[in-house]
C-alpha cells in the first residue's frame, strides 16, 4: 500500500512565474484598433484608385489624340472605317506594347475603360474618342477628346484638368 499522498498540481502562480499569453482585453483592443485603422483606410484607396484611372484615361485619350494627328499629317485625314486602331499603327503612332493591350479587349490599353473612335466620312476631317468606364460601383467618369486636344468630362462637357 502507498502511504505516500498525492501530490497536488502545480500553478505557475503558485511558484512564482508569470502567466504567459495575452488576455482577452488585449486581443480585444488590438483587433478593435486594427479595425478603426482599416475603417479609415479604405475610402481613401478607392479614391486613390479612381483617381488613378480617371487619370489614366485622360493620358490615354491624349495618346490617342496625338496619334490621330501622326497620322493626319502623314495622310491627310483622320482614321476611319472599322480598322481604325490597324491605322493608327501605320504611323507607328502606337507601341507594340500598347498594340498588344488593344487586341479588342475592353479595358486593355487604358484600364478600366473601354475606348470608341468616332470618325465620320470615307476621309474624316476630325475625331472624337471616348473613354466609357466599365468599372462598376467606382462612380468613374466618362471623358472624350475631339480634334482641339482637350479632354473634356462627358457629362459636364467642361475641359479636365489633372488632379
Amino acid at each position: 500500500m502507498n502511504t505516500k499522498p498525492e501530490k497536488e498540481p502545480v500553478h505557475p502562480k503558485d511558484e512564482g512565474s508569470e502567466a504567459k499569453g495575452y488576455t482577452m482585453l488585449e486581443i480585444m483592443l488590438a483587433v478593435g484598433l486594427i479595425t478603426l485603422i482599416a475603417v479609415m483606410a479604405i475610402p481613401n484607396l478607392q479614391l486613390a484608385r479612381r483617381n488613378a484611372l480617371e487619370t489614366g484615361a485622360i493620358y490615354g485619350l491624349k495618346q490617342i489624340a496625338e496619334a490621330e494627328e501622326m497620322y493626319f499629317q502623314s495622310f491627310g485625314y483622320y482614321t476611319s472605317g472599322h480598322d481604325q486602331w490597324h491605322d493608327l499603327r501605320k504611323v507607328d503612332a502606337i507601341d507594340a506594347k500598347g498594340w498588344n493591350r488593344l487586341s479588342g479587349r475592353r479595358g486593355k490599353f487604358i484600364k478600366g475603360y473601354s475606348i470608341q473612335l468616332v470618325n465620320l466620312g470615307e476621309f474624316p476631317q476630325n475625331y472624337s474618342v471616348y473613354a466609357w468606364p466599365i468599372e462598376h460601383g467606382m462612380d468613374l467618369k466618362t471623358f472624350f477628346i475631339v480634334g482641339d486636344g482637350i479632354v473634356r468630362d462627358a457629362a459636364e462637357d467642361e475641359p479636365i484638368t489633372i488632379y
